[in-house]
Parts: C-alpha cells; structure tokens; sequence
C-alpha cells in the first residue's frame, strides 16, 4: 500500500512540476526535506503521533518548512496531512526524486572497491558508464569495501555488475561443490 501511495502523490508532484516548469526547484525542495526529516527521526515520529490534530501537524509543518518550501512543496505537505498520509512522506519524496532523475536521465550508481579509486579511475569508470547507459550524468558514490579482495562492484539502477574476487571465488566454490569424486 505505501508503494501506491508513493507513486500517487509522487506522480502527482511530478506532473505539477512539468507543468509548471519547476522540476529543479521542487527537487531541491525535496532532498532538502528529505534531509532534514532523515537528520530528525523524532519529528516524523512527532507528526504521526496520534495525538496530534490535524491543525497541530499543519501548524508544525508549516512553522518548520514555511521559508524554506515553495507554495507547491507545502500544497503537498497539506494534502498529505489531511489524507492521513504524512507518515509516507519519505517515500513519496523518494519516488518523486527518482522519477526526476529518470526525466533528467541522472543514474545513481554505487561502485565498490577493496581500495580508494585514483581520480584517473573514477573518470575512466564514469566515462564508460555514460557510453553503455542511457543516462547523460552521474550521480555516484564510491564506497570501500575490503571483503571483495579486488576487483570491483558496479550498481547501476537495477544492475549489478560484480567482478570482483570475493564473487569469483564464489563462484569456483560452487562448481567445486557439484564436483563429485569416484573412488
């Protein structure tokens, strides 16, 4: 249910940002609220307390975010309130965020190493990223990971390319494992 209520209210801020050519604006609304929400647990928890009226989380919201939200980004705050859906804000703004970066063709790729990456490297990885994808820019972040011994672990949307030892490993210990011995 909360993954409908995600792309309804999402879609729904993404087609009023189309038309109304606010897209990047809308999209720094939202990382900047989905910011401060993850950085303050305690507020959403406050919001969906069941003591809380209706005019006491619209009073919240809006003494939090008044200045620093377009009339649009609080239009949504108050819908979301009044349906009863501000506990699925954070995934309302995560879907808008992704349906933004698809229209702007910005993939999201994690790329894990055993050890930190030249500059030099993560330009040559990057680089042919953009040839083999459909994306024309790059959101990336590199992380160290020194289970995999070597190689490298590249997710792009739902792809995962895994060429690293630790998976090859892996993999020789299972054929190995099918291996049976005659006597």
């Amino acid at each position: 249910m909360a993954k409908l209520v995600s792309k309804v209210y999402g879609d729904a801020l993404f087609s009023l940002a189309l038309e109304e050519e606010q897209v990047d604006v809308l999209w720094k609304e939202a990382a900047m609220m989905h910011e401060a929400i993850d950085s303050n647990p305690d507020f959403l928890s406050i919001l969906c307390h069941p003591e809380m009226t209706m005019e006491k989380k619209l009073a919240l919201l809006k003494e939090v975010f008044q200045e620093g939200l377009s009339q649009n980004m609080m239009g949504l705050l108050n819908v979301l309130v009044k349906k009863g859906r501000i506990g699925e804000i954070l995934s309302v703004l995560d879907y808008f965020m992704e349906q933004v970066m698809a229209y702007k063709k910005i993939g999201e790729v994690v790329v894990q190493t055993p050890m930190p990456l030249s500059k030099e490297q993560r330009e040559k990885i990057e680089n042919r990223l953009l040839e083999v994808s459909e994306y024309e820019t790059l959101s990336v972040d590199y992380q160290i990971d020194k289970s995999l011994l070597g190689g490298i672990v590249i997710r792009i949307g739902n792809r995962v390319l895994d060429n690293s030892i630790r998976s090859q490993m892996d993999a020789m210990s299972r054929q190995l494992s099918k291996v049976k011995l005659s006597s």
